[in-house]
């Protein structure tokens, strides 16, 4: 389409992945490789109420067992690590600091109250049976609804009444002139459940104290290593410029990882007081009931339409179930992400959003693949609900709201900009490859077999990386990317980034992109990542979708400068000017006049082993730092279709077909892009249909295996069909994330497909989440809801 990227030649190619030979072939380092010699290993007793004031903990039988070297109490943490503390400078918010290990109250069932150090994790675990905590049970509080209710058990001595960590209100445009003019009032409600990351590695760590340097090394699974280390060396109380922090290969994070948890802590602080090392990693049950979890909340939402379907005005109101402790980033980050999104592709003139954030019983809420999602699904099922209202079909509702490229650059109501935006692109795409007359027929047909077909669209927009007012309307830093290029000795070229990759292949588009703007082999790059001691600062890591454009802009440009010196070094060599020339499989030569040429090698030898002897004036120094600032960022977007079949016997919810048409703009990749988007729809349809991590009234967490937290598998999951788009704008780096985009979208042309399915026969509509087949019956009619 239209403009055009400087990129080109290994850009856009399906390159096979660099990682995939350790990843496959199991020489891969994760934290359960690492074996240390004298190796210690930790193991957290954790509660087993949702609410208590402890009264007493022994651990006198613990320690008598052979192999226990060390137990940790709260009492016993406390004198060595300072409260984990989350507060940000925002107006209103809660956020209480905690201890490491819980010191006079737990707060949810899975939060550690003690933490044992054994010669082995099996004798680490056998002792924490022995030791015996007396508890003062307190009343839980399990819904936002009830924490709010009057009256209500509080959590927090300084939270205000109701639990509410934060409330707020924002006013865009004349909301009640607006609602004054429409001819329709159409209402919507959602209670969105909670689901967890579930990453195929958990969480974990390995801490290393060395006694005769003090330094102090903590090897983790987590998607940003710099900002663990700045805030473990506060919480354990040691100098930062002795605090490494290395993530080596990790497996999955999907938001998870972004965080520091209280168990870092504790596993930092234990080595150093122990001396030696100590190891972590928590098994699935562990994971499932205490590393938290996400999308537990609550929307009701009243839009103001005209008789033809034009949107006029929009009131939300969201409750989040934030759980009981703070964790990082602020939750108002991600209601401040709703807020700010919530309006989309679609023209919107006026607009009033409300949220509070609730402190309940449970595990923390946590950053989750696409943590904004939710107001994609309540948006896209709010534009059917109109449809129908309207009389009109959910393709054209959305056609007459869109926002197309001719309408930009524009604002969102949201005071956030948008240019170089195609979602009303990828619809129309969407819609031309979907027979409709098609799927009423098929519907009229599985009817008739007693099966209900159902068929749902959706349209969204993803901030990938999003731009400086879209994330100064969110509050939250934008920032630049850094990244440090190095032609070695020998002419190959060593990549030094600050993204930790935990899936998302950047070991190979990096080394794409170098590749192609420095002339030489793909396998002659190499990317560096995951170690404070080497990497360019960055409290961001990877997460929300920046590594496509950030990363990229940033290797690009320090590879544009590395190659504007050895071109100006071979122009006096070669005696050439300087734009005849180029780079091709690592030697440099004059373009038309192949026997005029010098090895990129050649070059850097000299730059490094004897720079008085280069041509004057040219700078010999081939290692730089470049910072990329996003040119003003962007988005992507998409369109999805879902054909869903439902047996009306069994409630069974079968994904018959799922179409996504996506525009990320330049791929550097296109496998890797057609990875994330399908891993991201599966992940929204699991989410939506089989996960749930469900509490009991009384606190009791009853997800703790798979055997109750269902995950998605392949009979699950249909063919996914890709359609891209490309279009590029005319910035240096037209490419945009891709990787949450699926999850993101996902759930909203699914429910929407169960929707039109369900209406067929008469049956409700969805409300609550998740479709479990008990809920798709309920829905029906054929069962009493509990």
């Amino acid at each position: 389409m239209a403009g055009g990227s400087a990129i080109s030649g290994l850009v856009g190619a399906r390159v096979h992945r660099k990682e995939d030979r350790k990843i496959l072939t199991g020489t891969g380092r994760y934290v359960d490789d690492v074996q240390e010699r004298g190796m210690l290993h930790a193991h957290f007793l954790r509660s087993t109420v949702p609410h208590a004031r402890i009264v007493s903990i022994d651990v006198s039988k613990a320690l008598e067992v052979e192999g226990v070297v060390r137990i940790f109490t709260g009492a016993d943490m406390s004198a060595i690590a300072d409260d984990l503390n989350f507060a940000q400078p925002i107006p209103g918010l809660h956020s209480p600091s905690y201890p490491a290990i819980a010191r006079d109250v737990v707060r949810f069932v899975g939060e550690p109250v003690a933490m044992i150090v054994a010669e082995s994790r099996y004798i680490a675990e056998d002792a924490a049976e022995l030791i015996e905590v007396e508890y003062d049970e307190l009343p839980p509080v399990m819904s936002t609804k009830a924490a709010m209710a009057e009256g209500a058990p509080q959590l927090f001595g300084d939270v205000v009444p109701g639990n509410i960590v934060h409330t707020d209100e924002q006013l865009f445009g004349d909301i009640e002139a607006a609602f004054a003019q429409a001819d329709h009032i159409v209402t919507d409600t959602l209670d969105q459940h909670r689901w967890a990351c579930n990453p195929m590695e958990t969480r974990g760590g390995v801490a290393t104290y060395d006694r005769g340097s003090g330094q102090l090394t903590y090897e983790a699974s987590t998607q940003t290593t710099h900002t663990l280390r700045f805030l473990l060396a506060g919480w354990v109380r040691h100098p930062i410029h002795q605090f490494r922090v290395i993530a080596n290969n990790i497996g999955g994070g999907f938001g998870l990882k972004f965080s520091a948890y209280r168990e870092d802590v504790a596993v930092c602080a234990a080595a150093k007081a122990i001396g030696g090392t100590v190891k972590w990693v928590e098994d699935r049950n562990e994971h499932l009931i205490a590393a938290g979890a996400a999308r537990e909340e609550q929307l009701t939402l009243e839009a103001a339409v005209k008789a033809d379907g034009q949107l006029l005005g929009l009131r939300v109101t969201m409750d989040l179930d934030a759980g009981a402790y703070p964790i990082n980033p602020p939750a108002t980050v991600y209601t401040g992400l709703v807020r700010t999104t919530l309006p989309g592709p679609y023209r919107l003139p006026a607009y009033q959003f409300r949220h509070n954030i609730v402190a309940t019983n449970k595990a923390s809420y946590i950053s989750l693949r696409g943590p904004w999602a939710v107001e994609t699904l309540v948006r896209e099922r709010l534009m059917d609900k109109i449809a129908r209202t309207c009389g009109i079909s959910p393709v054209e509702v959305r056609r007459r709201n869109l926002i197309t490229l001719a309408d930009q650059p524009t604002k969102m109501i949201t005071n956030v900009t948008l240019e170089n935006v195609t979602a009303a692109e990828t619809f129309e795409k969407l819609v031309s490859m979907i027979d409709f007359d098609e799927v009423r027929r098929e519907q009229e047909e599985a009817r008739a077999r007693g099966k209900l077909l159902g068929f749902g669209l959706g349209t969204f927009i993803e901030p990938a990386p999003g731009t400086k007012d879209f994330w100064a309307a969110v509050g939250f830093p934008f920032g630049a990317e850094p990244a440090r290029i190095r032609i070695e000795i020998d002419g190959k070229v060593t990549v030094f980034t600050p993204q930790t990759p935990h899936g998302q292949s950047h070991e190979t588009t990096l080394s794409q992109l170098v590749a192609d703007e420095l002339g030489v082999g793909f396998d002659d790059v190499r990317v560096v990542y995951g170690d404070t001691d080497a990497t360019p600062f960055s409290m961001l890591g990877t997460g929300g979708s920046r590594a496509a454009t950030m990363a990229s802009g940033a290797v690009v440009y320090g590879s544009r400068e590395l190659k504007k010196r050895v071109l100006d070094i071979a122009s006096h060599l070669l005696e050439a000017n300087v734009d005849d020339l180029q780079i091709v499989d690592g030697v440099i030569s004059v373009k038309g006049a192949p026997g005029a040429q010098v090895p990129l090698a050649q070059i850097a030898m000299g730059c490094w082993l004897a720079p008085e002897q280069m041509p004057p004036g040219t700078n010999t120094e081939l290692e730089y730092v470049a910072s990329y600032d996003g040119e003003g960022g962007g988005f992507s977007q998409a369109s999805h279709a879902c054909w869903v079949e439902i047996d009306q016997e069994t409630g069974d919810v079968e994904v018959k077909r799922f179409l996504v048409v996506e525009d990320c703009g330049k791929m550097i990749n296109p496998a890797i892009v057609d990875g994330q988007v399908i891993g991201g729809v599966a992940m929204g349809i699991g989410g939506m249909l089989l996960e749930h991590s469900a509490y009991s009234e009384d606190g009791q967490y009853l997800s703790a295996t798979f055997m109750d937290y269902l995950m998605p598998t392949a009979p699950e999951i249909p063919d996914i069909e890709i359609e891209h788009l490309e279009y590029e704008s005319d910035k240096v780096i037209g490419s945009r994330g891709v990787g949450e985009g699926g999850t993101v979208l996902a759930p909203a042309a699914l429910l929407n497909a169960i929707d039109d399915a369900l209406a067929q026969a008469g049956g409700g509509r969805v409300t609550t989440t998740p479709v479990t087949p008990t809920r798709v019956l309920e829905l029906l009619g054929v069962i009493e809801p509990d």
